[in-house]
């Protein structure tokens, strides 16, 4: 995975994948301080507005609140640990979300659409659903679901 993009000096002709947690393209992050706003409530970052809409009412606030969004991330594995989470689509879920944050940031979509053709990758070693995985083996959902959004925002 060494040919990966990382944000620095950009070449447009590349072909090469984009870890758009990295640098120029971290407004597509889900840890990126851009706030959402999902059915009326304000989320600090999408990882916030994800594990908060992801357990019960009760335990939401805390995540919401939480000061970082590694520290939401904490929460919500805590509210999973006492079979606090409620049943939700994870996929739909995050989409949901990324659709709220392109609305509501033009940042997004401009860097969204600065990415070309090009593969986005959530280049993350320990996440092998919404990432790449240690080995590049894992299914990059969220890559994917952002390379969706990107394809319909240009037509």
């Amino acid at each position: 995975m060494s040919d990966i993009f990382l944000g620095l000096d950009f070449d447009k002709n590349s072909s090469a994948p984009i870890n758009f947690l990295e640098n120029r393209f971290h407004d597509l992050s889900p840890f990126s301080a851009l706030e959402v706003e999902i059915d009326g409530v304000r989320y600090k970052t999408a990882e916030h507005a994800y594990h908060a809409l992801r357990v019960v009412p009760e335990a939401r606030t805390e995540i919401m609140n939480a000061s970082s969004p590694l520290e939401a991330w904490r929460l919500a594995q805590v509210c999973k640990e006492k079979d606090q989470l409620i049943e939700h689509d994870k996929d739909e879920l995050m989409e949901r979300i990324f659709r709220a944050k392109l609305a509501q940031h033009e940042s997004v979509k401009e860097v969204l659409l600065l990415t070309g053709e090009r593969e986005l990758l959530k280049v993350f070693d320990k996440d092998y659903y919404w990432g790449t995985g240690s080995d590049g083996t894992g299914q990059n959902k969220m890559g994917k679901l952002w390379m969706k959004l990107r394809e319909e925002i240009r037509n």
